[in-house]
């Protein structure tokens, strides 16, 4: 199980989207960008940089002073511009830490591998003595990690497994790439180096066959187009939010015309402004409390939605809205959505009955309903009129699925007991000042609340086989291929390609190749002509990703398999420009414009996919039928097939070490 996601239109009057869009484009949202700016340049930056996060306390203390340029907007407005900053920057210096990380790796790497040539000159052995001893260190290696891996005081104890998590394991042991570069590092014996400079060159492994000069280059290029690529990502900009007037493109456009950039990156920083598009919709309003959102039914059975402070600042507006709250009992907004997502909404609206009726009693914490966005989404391509008119309102719910049945609901209480029970616990016999007696008063009523189960229904538990595993690889020529293997005895029992998976439904898969190879063409004759809008392939790969997602589920039911496997696509994208890259100058040596016309039109031949949409409908297909989630990277083998057996096993083996 899992967190899933829901969306649905909001239905309501003129007046209330006008001024809901006014306040979202003219206060919240260029609020958020001078934050943006701000946090940037605060003193506290590094020491956030460090950290790895910006505190939501310390955004609030700078927006504060802010509100008064501004329209005002409702309260929870402010709140939620603090969380997005907070988060905005989060993600990004998540972003940059991985970043260099990677670098740091791959630069390491390149300082110490060497061809086999040079491996052998420098030790003076022979190409099977060179394997030899490699192997005994690999062997040595490994069995050290292994001891490190059971501590002697539960060598003799048995393995408990744990199938409910995601687990994310590895096609290459990374405890063991991690070992050889430290003992790399603390050996000075040279033959040694270059032992373990082969074993690290090679990923842990002996390779059988030899090593060509071409080979080993070529190997050394790709890494150096990944560094280069990896260097100009540090250098990227810091995020600086949503422009919706195009005020950055004029003021920029200005000051070119007044002077010259004073260094590339300058010079690079203005044509990326130049080239920027204008934002078409304001940031969302994050609503991360499940006690936000107020449901109730209207007279004809339908469910309407309100929210926490909104109500308040539209009865300050004009007559209209104030006569059609009073007409709707404070309730503004009417949900519109389809058969599919209209029971989750149900099961909110019941929550919240539920929870009114008795909330002395009825733990919060136990509502399906974990937080919202209210935002809008993009309307039609060449609408005229308002844009509140054109872009349609729209509400965005999360909710774990374990509590949508009364097994799930029983667990999520036994976290959350245990997380109460730990902070009461930390708290005990120390002194506490006014607000950490108001949390300990809080904690306690948390506790007492968490005894009172929702009723909800019940539901059998998923029946797995636990050697059996569905593997998934991802492709150009395929979006996908899936594999059933007995991870046990390494046997397929099935493969699964698009094709089959879709059945006749295949042709949609067809039109939406087809669509984006005339889209392609449509949007490069738009740009040539200074067109701004660009054809889209509408929501049909989405519903192409929603049929493969619901066939894998169905499959994995079928043969009720104990996990479903996912690759991990981080760094996928890089790998493969810098792949493309380094085979448009072997193709087109010296010639730096032949070499990007060969990767554009190298890249125009491959199929392009959006892998992670695909990848999270899997996810969320696969949650709400309770089938666990494994996750492991992709081997670099070339035929999908044996990528779906490969990752599928590779998980198994991680699970049995664990």
């Amino acid at each position: 199980m899992g967190i899933i996601t829901i969306h649905c239109h909001l239905g309501t009057i003129e007046p209330i989207r006008r001024l809901l869009w006014q306040a979202m484009v003219e206060s919240n949202t260029p609020l958020i960008s001078t934050l943006l700016r701000q946090v940037a340049n605060h003193s506290d930056f590094d020491t956030w940089q460090i950290k790895g996060s910006v505190p939501v306390k310390a955004v609030r203390t700078i927006g504060d002073p802010l509100k008064a340029h501004y329209p005002p907007q409702p309260g929870r407005f402010y709140a939620s511009a603090y969380q997005m900053v907070s988060y905005t920057y989060e993600s990004w210096l998540a972003l940059q830490k991985k970043t260099k990380f990677s670098l740091e790796g791959k630069r390491r790497w390149l300082s110490i591998v060497k061809s086999d040539a040079e491996l052998l000159e420098l030790t003076g052995l022979s190409l099977e003595s060179l394997r030899q001893s490699a192997r005994e260190v690999l062997s040595q290696i490994s069995a050290e990690i292994a001891a490190e891996r059971v501590p002697d005081t539960q060598k003799n104890k048995p393995k408990v497994k744990s199938r409910k998590s995601k687990k994310k394991s590895t096609g290459k042991d990374k405890d063991l790439i991690g070992k050889l570069f430290k003992v790399y590092g603390t050996t000075d014996d040279l033959t040694q180096r270059c032992i373990l400079a082969y074993l690290i060159k090679n990923g842990g492994t002996i390779l059988d066959q030899e090593e060509t000069t071409e080979a080993f280059a070529r190997r050394v290029h790709r890494k150096q187009k990944e560094i280069a690529r990896l260097e100009n990502r540090l250098e990227a900009r810091l995020p600086k939010g949503r422009d919706l007037t195009g005020d950055i493109f004029t003021d920029t456009l200005l000051l070119a015309q007044q002077q010259e950039p004073e260094d590339i990156a300058q010079m690079r920083d203005w044509q990326a402004k130049l080239l920027m598009r204008p934002a078409d919709l304001p940031y969302p309003i994050r609503y991360d409390s499940s006690t936000d959102m107020m449901w109730k039914p209207d007279d004809q059975g339908r469910i309407s939605v309100n929210f926490n402070g909104l109500d308040k600042f539209l009865k300050n507006s004009d007559p209209e809205v104030r006569s059609w709250l009073k007409e709707h009992q404070g309730y503004p907004f009417r949900i519109q959505c389809d058969q599919r997502q209209l029971p989750c909404f149900q099961r909110f609206l019941a929550d919240w009955q539920a929870y009114t009726a008795d909330a002395e009693n009825y733990p919060a914490g136990l509502l399906t309903l974990s937080s919202a966005m209210l935002a809008w989404r993009k309307g039609k391509k060449n609408g005229k009129g308002e844009p509140w008119n054109i872009h349609q309102l729209a509400l965005y719910c999360s909710f774990d699925t374990r509590l949508l049945t009364a097994e799930g609901t029983v667990e999520v209480q036994q976290e959350k007991i245990k997380k109460a029970q730990k902070q009461a616990k930390s708290a005990d016999g120390k002194k506490l000042d006014e607000k950490q007696l108001q949390a300990r008063t809080s904690n306690a009523t948390t506790l007492r609340k968490l005894d009172n189960l929702p009723n909800r229904p019940g539901c059998k538990p998923y029946q797995a086989r636990p050697e059996l595993l569905l593997g998934i690889s991802i492709g150009l020529s395929e979006p996908v291929t899936v594999a059933i293997v007995d991870a046990a005895t390494h046997q397929v029992l099935t493969y699964r390609t698009s094709r089959t998976l879709l059945g006749e439904q295949h042709r949609l898969l067809r039109r939406q190749r087809q669509k984006q190879q005339q889209n392609r063409l449509k949007r490069q004759q738009n740009q040539k002509q200074g067109i701004r809008h660009q054809p889209s392939e509408s929501e049909l790969g989405q519903y192409v990703d929603c049929l493969l997602a619901k066939a894998i589920t169905q499959l994995a039911l079928t043969n009720q398999v104990s996990s479903i496997v996912l690759p991990d696509l981080l760094n996928r994208r890089d790998i493969l420009d810098s792949e493309i890259q380094a085979k448009a100058e072997r193709k087109c040596p010296g010639s730096i414009s032949a070499q990007e016309k060969y990767a554009k039109d190298f890249r125009r031949s491959l199929h392009s996919w959006d892998y992670r949409r695909l990848i999270e409908a899997i996810r969320s297909s696969a949650c709400k039928h309770g089938i666990p989630l494994e996750e492991t990277f992709l081997t670099a083998s070339s035929d999908p097939k044996e990528q779906a057996k490969e990752i599928a096993i590779a998980a198994y083996q991680a699970r049995t070490e664990d």
